[in-house]
């Protein structure tokens, strides 16, 4: 059993498997008491593993399933997982939201590849999490984005937040084109690109923030190629945000 700070929240993990205590080594924490508990029984990881529909070792299953209990709980704490690549260019955050297959990897990397500092500089983009970030809504109701341990397959993800400063949806297209995306639309394509909480309050707390979110954040749609030119279009218009 250990605790981990995860958006700022303080939360205690009653492991079974030492897999999940490394994979969250960079965020363990003892000063503060936990705002709430989670634990995953051996049936249930049992019964993940056997319906998840790909190779995973129990361990791993446990992990998957802690780490949606945590998200089930967050939006009490005005916290919400957000599947997306995060990204930070010069202070500010842009998190890009696709379905499985989209390309969402090829485009985080084209980032990093495009805006990389000279020689013996840190990279001006710096990838916050690749694959399962969280969003919180401050007191002041300003948006932040922040790195998890839970980070995709490719394990990019640092320790750190910034502003959410616009979401952008991913589409493959046969053109690099930019457009707006309608808070309705917004708000549909995040709520399934969360965890729903089986409890119908925390429910409402999640669709009130993502409500908020939507209409605090700009949010657009990339139709793109995997190429380069893809970053360029993005940047262009993203940067005027």
């Amino acid at each position: 059993m250990f605790c981990v700070r995860l958006a700022g929240i303080t939360v205690e993990i009653d492991n079974r498997h030492n897999y999940v205590y490394e994979q969250c080594a960079g965020y363990l924490c003892d000063d503060s008491a936990p705002a709430f508990r989670v634990a995953v029984s051996t049936a249930a990881a049992q019964e993940y593993m056997a319906s998840c529909g790909r190779p995973m070792t129990l361990p791993e299953a446990e992990s998957y399933l802690l780490y949606r209990r945590i998200c089930e709980r967050m939006p009490r704490y005005g916290v919400f997982l957000l599947h997306a690549a995060a990204v930070e260019l010069d202070g500010r955050g842009y998190a890009f939201s696709a379905r499985r297959g989209t390309g969402k990897s090829t485009h985080t990397e084209l980032w990093e590849t495009r805006f990389q500092g000279h020689a013996g500089e840190r990279y001006r983009a710096t990838v916050i999490n690749g694959d399962k970030p969280l969003v919180r809504r401050a007191p002041d109701g300003r948006f932040w984005v922040y790195g998890t341990p839970w980070m995709g397959k490719e394990g990019k993800g640092v320790n750190r937040h910034c502003p959410l400063t616009a979401i952008c949806f991913l589409e493959q297209g046969s053109e690099n084109r930019v457009t707006l995306t309608s808070t309705a639309d917004a708000a549909v394509r995040i709520m399934e690109a969360t965890v729903l909480p089986p409890d119908t309050e925390d429910q409402d707390r999640l669709a009130a923030l993502v409500g908020a979110a939507v209409r605090d954040i700009p949010t657009f749609t990339l139709s793109c190629r995997p190429d380069a030119q893809a970053v360029e279009v993005a940047y262009e218009f993203l940067s005027q945000v």
